[in-house]
This record gives structure tokens, C-alpha cells and sequence, in this order.
């Protein structure tokens, strides 16, 4: 049998009972669709975006308040087809399902594009380690060469995504 003061210590020792600890690394998987505007004036333009796959890794690297650096991989396919990458930096709050994200997108192949970008959304447990996740995602592209010069490309996108719990 544990003593009250055994068991007090094993719980400060491995957390609260029932408190789960956050993971410090994850990987993840997401799609994004939605529409673009460019230009401007009468020449201003919507349009579909492409269709954006993405395999990101983040790391905790700051316990309070939880932020997460970010960086991984993208493909864009159906109507343009480009790759490249993306980084920055997640913010979740403890206890919440929210999470903000900000940072950046650069396109490297076949052409170059490289802007800003902003996404909120909730994420929700599936299984212990698994999470299913929504986000509104909005990117600024502000240079490159696959645009015209002196213009932008604004792009929202719906994205879903799984985010695994890797430690």
C-alpha cells in the first residue's frame, strides 16, 4: 500500500492525474483549397486556387504560453503545379482547441513566389495521439517570378489536416 505522501510525489514527479502533457514534437498532414484574388482595379481577378498538400513538422520550443515552430514541405497541383516549403511559428493555447499560425511560404519550383501567411482553426483528438484539424488559411504572395510585377496574389484556403503526436 502507497503512503498519501508517496503518492503525492509521484503525481508532482509525472504530472497531475488526468492531465495530459503536451507533445513536443508533431507531424502533420494537410490539404488546402479555396480562392485567389490578383490584381487590381478593373483588371482584379478571382479565381480557384490550387490545391495545396502539405507534410509540416513542429516542435515545442516555449512551454508558456505553447508555441510551436513549424516547417515542412508543400506541393501545389491542379491548375499550377509548384513546390516548395513553409515555416513559422503556432500558437495553442493550454486547454483550448484553437490554434494560430504566422509565417512565411516560398515556392521554389518550377517558378518562384514567396509571401506571408496567417491560419486559424480548432483541432480535435481522434485517438491519443491523433488529432483531425480545421483551419482558415490566408497567404499573401508579394514576390517571385511567377508574378506580374508590381502585383500580389491573396489566396484563402480551407484546409484540413492530421496532426500525429510524435513525443
Amino acid at each position: 500500500m502507497r503512503s498519501p505522501v508517496s503518492a503525492s510525489f509521484a503525481s508532482l514527479a509525472i504530472g497531475a492525474p488526468g492531465a495530459a502533457a503536451e507533445p513536443l514534437w508533431q507531424a502533420e498532414i494537410r490539404a488546402g483549397y479555396g480562392v485567389a484574388t490578383g490584381g487590381s482595379g478593373a483588371r482584379m481577378s478571382t479565381r480557384k486556387t490550387p490545391l495545396t498538400l502539405a507534410a509540416i513538422a513542429a516542435f515545442a520550443f516555449n512551454e508558456e504560453p505553447l508555441l510551436y515552430g513549424y516547417g515542412g514541405l508543400l506541393v501545389e497541383t491542379l491548375d499550377r503545379n509548384e513546390a516548395g516549403a513553409t515555416f513559422g511559428i503556432r500558437y495553442s493555447p493550454r486547454g483550448s482547441r484553437v490554434r494560430l499560425s504566422g509565417g512565411g511560404t516560398w515556392m521554389v519550383a518550377p517558378e518562384s513566389l514567396f509571401g506571408a501567411t496567417a491560419s486559424g482553426g480548432v483541432c480535435m483528438k481522434w485517438k491519443p495521439s491523433i488529432g483531425l484539424c480545421g483551419d482558415v488559411q490566408l497567404t499573401a504572395f508579394i514576390a517571385g517570378s511567377d508574378l506580374a510585377a508590381g502585383r500580389a496574389v491573396t489566396q484563402a484556403q480551407l484546409v484540413a489536416g492530421m496532426v500525429f503526436d510524435a513525443l
